[in-house]
């Protein structure tokens, strides 16, 4: 029997129906433009700049003041304060407010002149990998610059030719002391990383279906009974997801600790405390635009939107530092930059609530903004009840 239709009409027909949906024709030839813009805007520094530092100044002489200069005009380093010993700055580095501190010992440049192998340590923050692996090179780079002046100065003061004072030039040593990561084990790095991203991917799916899904069925209409009370529709739509979210993150970070021996250097109160103030901002965007998809295809799409440059932007991957100033405020408005920097202090650095006090206060600030705005809305949905939608919704509205 011969077919109704060739294949010539059906490619036809699909290309008819791409063009008739814009919607689609976005997703096709303008997402793939916007992302790849997004992403090479991301990294169009190159490279990790001015890594805040903290300098601490022990010999106080033109010699380890021309090094300091050294830092100082290096693009690797913003130099932010002076410390007055060890100890002080490593509270830096512990704060957070530097991520590497420059350790000069007293009397350095005497100790140097009579011979002596004196070290310059340098203390990086290894919590992000690429904030450690420049500062290392950039370092060693400067103290090698400065060691090769003196030594050279030092053999041709004793009549040594230039090519000897090569052969023999003895350098200054660099001493690195990597904080919280110090064997440079990537997997502690960017496990946590990813496993944020998944669990917020998964969850804000979840979450934005269960709207759309009643409207595709016809089902919405019920929920009109509580039009005066929308806390009501957000409470019995959201907690289910809530409580599976706070039960994957246990279980994923569980298994991050027990089966790939990722750190865990805080406390179980703090790990808790982040998981449901992330869970809770997660459930109000998810439910928010569960709200304003008519269907879940729409809905997938703008929880993809949302998800997809997250983790890029979260400052996790690629830091703040080395971003533009427009992607900072952007990465800033997305709840897994503050998740991914509770987990960090909390499992990498051994931090309490103190230091992800803020990350919690800005999540659970993302999700009452959201949970207000779905209560404003929510009426608005039943204003124009589909004709024909019976109302199943058992009981009354009480």
């Amino acid at each position: 029997m011969k077919p109704s239709f060739k294949i010539g009409d059906i490619i036809q027909e699909e290309w008819l129906h791409i063009f008739k949906d814009k919607r689609l024709i976005g997703i096709l030839f303008i997402i793939p433009i916007f992302y790849t813009a997004l992403f090479g805007y991301l990294y169009s520094n190159h490279q990790v700049t001015n890594i805040k530092t903290v300098i601490f100044d022990g010999d106080q002489t033109e010699f380890s003041r021309k090094i300091i200069q050294g830092f100082a005009e290096s693009e690797a380093f913003e130099i932010i304060g002076q410390a007055y010993g060890e100890p002080e700055v490593n509270q830096w580095i512990e704060r957070g407010e530097a991520k590497v501190g420059v350790i000069i010992p007293p009397d350095f440049s005497a100790r140097i002149k009579h011979g002596e192998n004196v070290p310059i340590l340098t203390m990086i923050d290894g919590s992000n990998m690429l904030f450690s692996n420049t500062a290392t090179r950039a370092a060693n780079h400067i103290v090698s610059t400065f060691s090769y002046g003196v030594s050279a100065n030092k053999l041709s003061q004793q009549g040594w030719h230039e090519e000897q004072v090569h052969s023999t030039f003895q350098s200054i040593p660099f001493r690195t002391r990597i904080l919280y990561n110090p064997t440079f084990n990537y997997s502690h790095f960017l496990l946590f990383g990813l496993m944020g991203a998944i669990l917020q991917q998964v969850l804000l799916l979840g979450i934005a279906l269960t709207v759309t899904r009643e409207k595709e069925k016809g089902t919405w209409g019920r929920y009109s009974e509580w039009r005066t009370a929308p806390w009501k529709v957000a409470y019995a739509k959201t907690a289910p997801y809530f409580l599976i979210g706070i039960f994957n993150h246990l279980t994923v970070l569980g298994l991050g600790l027990y089966l790939f021996q990722l750190p865990f250097r805080g406390t179980l109160f703090s790990v808790l405390a982040l998981s449901v103030c992330f869970v809770f901002a997660l459930s109000g965007i998810g439910y928010l635009a569960s709200l304003f998809s008519p269907n879940q295809v729409q809905a997938t799409q703008t929880t993809m939107l949302i998800a997809v440059p997250s983790f890029l932007l979260s400052g996790f991957s690629w830091p703040f530092d080395a971003m533009p100033d427009a992607l900072v405020i952007a990465g800033h408005g997305l709840p897994l930059t503050y998740f991914l920097d509770g987990v960090r202090e909390i499992f990498i650095k051994g931090h309490g609530f103190g230091m992800i006090q803020q990350d919690c206060l800005v999540l659970l600030l993302m999700g009452f903004i959201c949970y207000f705005a779905a209560w404003l809305i929510t009426p608005m949905q039943f204003k124009h009840k589909v004709r024909g939608e019976e109302n199943i919704f058992p009981g009354t509205s009480s």
